[in-house]
């Protein structure tokens, strides 16, 4: 795969809307708008980037809600109004430096996007910067795996999702993408599938997860658990492997997500999966996070949205603090 040079990247982004840049221009109240980088000028040393990517053909492709498009920009808006404080940690992500790319630009197929797409995290992967992928539909899993996968040996894919997404990939499409890293040149070496939920996956699919070897732990497996002694265990089937972490929104019960393409009355709740991004930032070796199936045409009070930016806040807190 061909490497970038100067500032080739930048000229595959349209760059992000200042206005969606929150700041009070008060140096004793920073908000998350003050703090992220924007300018190529000041792309130096950088540890995270911000990468949109406004499309939900793949999501039309399944059969969804269209609108997963307008995901990239409605969480910058809430995200952007944020401060970087958090009381029980001592390190603040103004010791993080972070930088919006804006949105990635998708003319063309599907499959040109996906292209596009998986070359620009491997590019930031091997050089060891952390990419955090927003998009669209959960299509973007598999462009994300590859440009992750192509720079290690080894590694782990987690997925957030209430769907285990391997329908067949003949034609790639949002629910085709764990399948894609399952049947590709570059298999990880472990798939795990968390918050799987009953009567919203097939049995055929099932019976092929488990064929292949993918670790599912269902919704009711983590409620039975609970949350933390869940998560203790996962951490053992990590083991300090390289991991790319998958979030699908509809993984969240809609009393607080309601604005995803595929809506449910159970899942996680907001407050499990704030705990589940705090601790794969701290505890995991992750080198992507994509976060996918935000819808914004369904969202209400911009509930969804907001939830993603709590999420990104706690994931980057524990990166931060991480002492692995």
């Amino acid at each position: 795969m061909s490497s970038f040079e100067g500032d080739e990247i930048f000229e595959l982004f349209e760059p992000p809307d200042e206005a969606l840049f929150y700041s009070r221009g008060d140096q004793d109240d920073p908000r998350m708008g003050d703090i992220v980088l924007r300018k190529i000028k000041e792309f130096e040393d950088v540890d995270v980037v911000i990468i949109g990517v406004p499309q939900d053909e793949g999501v039309k492709r399944n059969k969804g809600r269209p609108g997963t498009k307008e995901a990239p920009n409605e969480v910058r808006k809430y995200f952007y109004r944020l401060t970087p404080f958090n009381f029980n940690f001592q390190k603040q992500l103004t010791e993080l430096k972070i930088f919006d790319l804006g949105n990635l630009k998708v003319d063309g197929t599907l499959e040109q996007i996906h292209e596009r797409l998986e070359q620009v995290v491997y590019e930031f992967v091997r050089k060891g910067i952390l990419p955090i992928v927003i998009g669209g539909g959960h299509d973007i899993a598999f462009p994300d795996y590859l440009g992750f996968a192509k720079n290690f040996d080894e590694r782990i894919v987690i997925n957030i999702d209430t769907h285990l997404d391997l329908r067949d990939a003949t034609q790639r499409n949002s629910g085709t993408s764990f399948r894609q890293i399952l049947e590709c040149d570059f298999k990880p070496k472990k798939l795990i599938e968390l918050g799987i939920q009953n009567y919203a996956n097939s049995i055929q699919h099932f019976n092929y997860a488990v064929e292949n070897g993918v670790v599912i732990f269902t919704l009711d497996e983590i409620r039975k658990a609970g949350i933390y002694s869940f998560l203790e265990m996962l951490r053992g089937e990590v083991k300090g492997f390289p991991v790319h972490i998958s979030f699908d929104v509809d993984s969240v019960r809609n009393s607080d997500a309601p604005g995803v393409s595929a809506t449910y009355p159970d899942g996680l709740s907001a407050d499990e999966v704030f705990k589940i991004a705090l601790y794969f930032g701290l505890n995991f070796n992750v080198k992507v996070l994509d976060i996918a199936e935000l819808n914004p045409v369904f969202d209400v009070d911009g509930k969804s949205a907001r939830l993603v930016a709590f999420f990104i806040l706690n994931f980057l807190t524990g990166v931060l603090n991480s002492e692995k």
